[in-house]
């Protein structure tokens, strides 16, 4: 836990000119829990009983703190949390909490990991687990790529940006073995508005899929207010519900916004595609 901290509040002018507090002491009470329960239920999952598995990774940026002599240290936070939780966690309330570490001291760098492990296992209400990388081991991680073919040449007239399923349908019923992924996905925050951008990538074994009806499906998207974590999870029903695949892998590759970017892994299986950051993050 920290050894000892000062309060104080920082302000920033928005862009509608009203301003925002930044408390820079720990203060764990910032952190806002969402049920996952309710939208599940919307996509016609009830109770424990989940038709994938789940992890979301989420990495902060601009994470800094204080050492036991009050020097600054910083890195980069990655916290991954398991896809059935109860809670998601609210990405601004995140951002202020981590800003709260920003003034803080603490004794060892095992402190700030064991602090955040807590925090955020008991907000989410399922165990969580963090890692702090040194910018030398991020810039050594460097960029990588989205394995298979993308979706983002094909030459298709789009008028449709709310969501829409319908687009989904099956090319044939040959049985083909498939990545696929885009870097034209958009959605919006249902907490604020703003534009959420992804790369999409769609990984799955079964009858083929249109190109065509699956890019025009995913630029439905861009009218649409959802987290990120729901995103993955309607991407992964929808597609199971209108093309039925075999096995099915979906993950959403969200840009950064407030210095934390937002990745979530839905499959049948229990390994995961390789974690990359790509190109926006």
């Amino acid at each position: 836990m920290p050894v000892d901290g000062e309060r104080w509040a920082m302000t920033e002018n928005t862009v509608a000119g009203s301003k925002s507090e930044y408390v820079t002491m720990y203060t764990p009470s910032l952190l806002q829990s969402i049920p996952r329960k309710n939208k599940r239920e919307n996509l016609g999952i009830s109770g424990d009983s989940l038709p994938f598995k789940g992890l979301d990774i989420w990495n902060a940026y601009e994470f800094t703190w204080l050492d036991k002599k009050g020097k600054p240290e910083v890195a980069m936070a990655q916290f991954q949390f398991p896809g059935n939780s109860t809670n998601l966690i609210e990405s601004k309330s995140l951002k202020l909490y981590l800003g709260s570490y920003s003034g803080t001291k603490f004794g060892h760098r095992n402190e700030v990991i064991s602090t955040l492990e807590s925090d955020l296992t008991l907000a989410v209400r399922g165990q969580v687990s963090v890692s702090l990388m040194t910018p030398e081991q991020v810039h050594h991680e460097g960029l990588g790529l989205l394995v298979g073919n993308s979706l983002d040449n094909l030459d298709v007239e789009v008028s449709d940006y709310h969501w829409n399923p319908d687009y989904l349908q099956l090319e044939s019923s040959t049985i083909v073995r498939e990545s696929v992924y885009t870097h034209l996905f958009m959605s919006l925050c249902p907490m604020t508005g703003q534009p959420d951008i992804a790369s999409v990538l769609i990984q799955y074994n079964g009858n083929s899929i249109s190109h065509e009806g699956l890019l025009k499906y995913l630029i439905s998207y861009r009218k649409h207010a959802e987290y990120g974590e729901q995103i993955a999870e309607r991407i992964f029903i929808d597609i199971m519900n209108r093309c039925a695949p075999e096995r099915l892998g979906i993950t959403t590759r969200f840009a950064r916004r407030g210095g934390i970017d937002i990745n979530s892994h839905r499959t049948f299986e229990e390994s995961l595609p390789a974690e990359v950051r790509v190109w926006r993050q």
